[in-house]
């Protein structure tokens, strides 16, 4: 039989194994829908959630071993990163810290570095594990990239509303020069430039947060699959099978190495579009 006769069958199997399914029945007709069955993609990202608590509780129990010996024995070169795990922990939390600053500002930046981190960790802790076999990432199903959109959306509209009041968060979607326009111009202008912002800032900005993350992460698990189902098809059909067989092994080597990268570069769109929401919510009534 004609390998290529198999590859629908063999994506058809692909999407039903990245679909949200039953954690304890990866064979189970047609995706979850109902909230209240644990799926798979729940259980990897509590994995997930619990690497990053674990990784951060030993980063802080050596950090203040490390402070307590420094302190006892006045050597300030025991601060020093022990290992470099705990180095590479440190840079990353200082990368995100570094961000918070540059974009929300030097005074109120470092109050949003836990929750920056947090996405930032977390979305990355799960990319890795869902380029693991049989791993699953929470940004490669919708609800899980709705969820994290959501916990961001609500964090910059409370950050506007807590620290410009409701009537000067709202005031801020029309600028200043339209408010200064005679009534007509405020009435009119303003007014379908305030709907406009509305829908950016309340609808728009937490969708395509959810649906980045997801198109991204979900198409590189099919380009993934795609190359695996070359490379299982091909490879004892001849020489010429041969030959797709490797340039597909060669090719999926490659988009590995390319997912690991996006894994990464995934989380920290995520983590710096949540910084730019919430700085445009801190300063939104210099707007």
């Amino acid at each position: 039989m004609n390998p290529l006769e198999l590859l629908p069958e063999k994506i058809a199997e692909l999407v039903h194994e990245l679909s949200v399914l039953p954690y304890n029945d990866m064979h189970a007709e047609g995706p979850v829908t109902s909230p209240t069955v644990l799926t798979n993609y729940v259980v990897w990202g509590i994995v997930a959630l619990v690497t990053v608590m674990v990784m951060f509780i030993v980063v802080a129990n050596r950090e203040k071993k490390q402070m307590r010996l420094a302190a006892e024995s006045g050597d300030v070169t025991a601060l020093a990163p022990a290992g470099r795990f705990v180095g590479m922990i440190e840079a990353g939390v200082e990368f995100i810290r570094d961000m918070a600053i540059d974009v929300i500002g030097a005074k109120e930046g470092p109050k949003y570095v836990p929750l920056l981190g947090t996405f930032f960790f977390f979305i990355l802790v799960s990319n890795v594990y869902g380029l693991l076999p049989a791993g699953k990432s929470i940004g490669g199903a919708i609800g899980g990239t709705v969820a994290l959109a959501l916990v961001s959306w609500l964090a910059f509209v409370w950050v506007g509303f807590s620290k410009n009041g409701a009537y000067g968060y709202l005031k801020s979607l029309i600028p200043e020069g339209v408010r200064q326009m005679p009534p007509a111009g405020r009435i009119v202008l303003g007014g379908f430039i305030f709907l406009l912002e509305f829908i950016s800032y309340f609808l728009v900005r937490p969708l395509t947060l959810a649906v980045r993350l997801f198109a991204n992460l979900y198409a590189g698990h099919i380009i993934l699959g795609v190359f695996s189902a070359f490379v299982a098809l091909f490879i004892g059909t001849g020489v010429g099978g041969i030959a797709v067989s490797g340039i597909s092994l060669v090719f999926l080597v490659l988009m590995y190495a390319f997912e690991v990268f996006v894994a990464f570069i995934q989380a920290y769109v995520f983590t710096i579009l949540t910084a730019v929401y919430i700085q445009s919510s801190v300063h939104a009534a210099e707007h």
